[in-house]
Order: C-alpha cells, then sequence, then structure tokens
C-alpha cells in the first residue's frame, strides 16, 4: 500500500469518527458534533478527497464535504476497493460515480437531476485557470478536491468546532501527497485552518496570492470566498484580476 492508498484508507476510516459511533469518546472531543450528525446505522465515511492528486494540478480546498443521503456513497459496508475507486476516480471511473461531472449516483441507480452547484463553480474557476473551455475540463484529472474538515455535513454544520483538530492530524499529509501547483481555497473556515496550520510558510504575493513550500514543492495559494457564499463575486478575475491570473497561469508552467 502506497502512502496515497494509506492516507486515503486511514482518513475514510477515521479511528476518531470510529470511536465516536461507538460512543467511546466523550461530547467534549471536538469533532463529536459533525461525526453525531448522521444518526442512522449508515454512516457515510469521511472524504479524503475527490479525484487524481497524483495528477490534477489544481486543487480545490473548501470547508467539509456536504452530505446527500441518496447519493450511492461509501459507508462502512463498502470493499476497500470500491471506497477506493469512489475517492481516487469519483469523476472518471467507469462504474460511473458521477455523470458529466455535475450529477452524482443516487442509491437507485439514477443520478441526481439537479447538478451539484459547488462542482459546477469549481469547472467555471479550472476554466479561468486552465483557459480551456468547459466541455474540455476533466473533473478528477484537471483539479481534485479536498476539505480542511473531512466528515459530512450541511451548511458547515460542526466546522468550527472540528477545523483545528482535523485539520491538524490530516491537512499537510493530504497537500504532500498532491502534486497541484496551485491550491485554491474556497471561504473562511479554509482560509483560516490554511493559514493556521502553513501560515509560517507563505510568503505573501501580489494580488493577494501566496506562495508556500509544501511537501518540498512551491504552491501557489490563491483564496475565493466559498461558491455558496451570497452576494459575493466567485471569479479568479474579479478576486485577483487579470494580473493574479497572469501569476497563477505562470506558476503552473513554471518547470
Amino acid at each position: 500500500m502506497n502512502g496515497s492508498q494509506q492516507l486515503l484508507t486511514e482518513i475514510a476510516h477515521c479511528s476518531i469518527a470510529k470511536a465516536i459511533r461507538f460512543g467511546d469518546f466523550p461530547d467534549s472531543v471536538q469533532c463529536h458534533k459533525i461525526v453525531s450528525l448522521q444518526t442512522g446505522s449508515s454512516f457515510q465515511l469521511p472524504e479524503p478527497w475527490s479525484g487524481r492528486m497524483d495528477i490534477a494540478q489544481l486543487l480545490f480546498i473548501s470547508s467539509n464535504p456536504s452530505i446527500d443521503e441518496l447519493e450511492k456513497y461509501p459507508d462502512q459496508s463498502w470493499e476497500s476497493h470500491l471506497t477506493t475507486d469512489f475517492f481516487h476516480n469519483r469523476f472518471t471511473s467507469a462504474t460511473g460515480w458521477v455523470k458529466n461531472g455535475l450529477y452524482p449516483l443516487l442509491q437507485n441507480d439514477t443520478y441526481r437531476q439537479k447538478h451539484v452547484r459547488f462542482w459546477a463553480c469549481t469547472r467555471a474557476r479550472a476554466c479561468e485557470i486552465l483557459q480551456k473551455g468547459k466541455n474540455l475540463i476533466v473533473p478528477g484529472i484537471d483539479f481534485a478536491l479536498t476539505e480542511v474538515v473531512h466528515c459530512k455535513s450541511r451548511n458547515e454544520m460542526g466546522v468550527k468546532e472540528s477545523q483545528d483538530f482535523c485539520s491538524q492530524r490530516y491537512l499537510e499529509r493530504v497537500l504532500s501527497v498532491s502534486v497541484a501547483k496551485v491550491l485554491i481555497v474556497y471561504g473562511k473556515p479554509a482560509k483560516d485552518a490554511l493559514h493556521r496550520r502553513l501560515g509560517h510558510l507563505m510568503t505573501p504575493q501580489p494580488q493577494g496570492l501566496s506562495l508556500a513550500s509544501i511537501g518540498d514543492s512551491p504552491r501557489m495559494l490563491v483564496f475565493l470566498p466559498h461558491p455558496n457564499e451570497r452576494g459575493s463575486k466567485k471569479s479568479l478575475k474579479d478576486n485577483v484580476g487579470d494580473d493574479g491570473l497572469s501569476l497563477i497561469r505562470a506558476h503552473l508552467e513554471a518547470k
């Protein structure tokens, strides 16, 4: 088992989440609230990442994954090879976990009729950086997704309480298995976690960008509003300008 696979398995089957589910940890544990939001017998596993971390040059980082109880999504009953395929090849697997990069497979083997807005917004940001049409962007290959808190919830419930604990356990290790040259950080919780964990490594750049050496690789960090944040402008051009986009593209193309 390589380092990436080992980390994927460790996060998906987080020992802390498992202990909370079995009642072995007190309510004072930081992630008790978010784990306990799932009350049924089936527990949707913490999400390590989605996409090819060994290929994707863009990595989008947000607060935590949203939950959809109707989605066909790994739980503790899944065989390990299916769980790995889901997270590693979520957008590209022949199994069809996601259709057209936007519509998740449901438990009844149909696809959600309404697209995932977060994924559509992320694809649009990848289009800006890579200067490709949306039909030429391949989610999971051109970009991957991860979070600072890996357990699932709606509307970021439980994130505030658990983000320090979860990001301390996993954030730098997740970034170390990613080859992404550009990290696009969505929203205040993720921004705060990145600054707490990696702020000492960051060197400010023009247009609000930062550079940091993470896992022996220079990464450019871009901070954007969360796609679900109301009233804010979402595009890279609106947030970092043409000059910022030029810096991001130059960093991607640098050897």
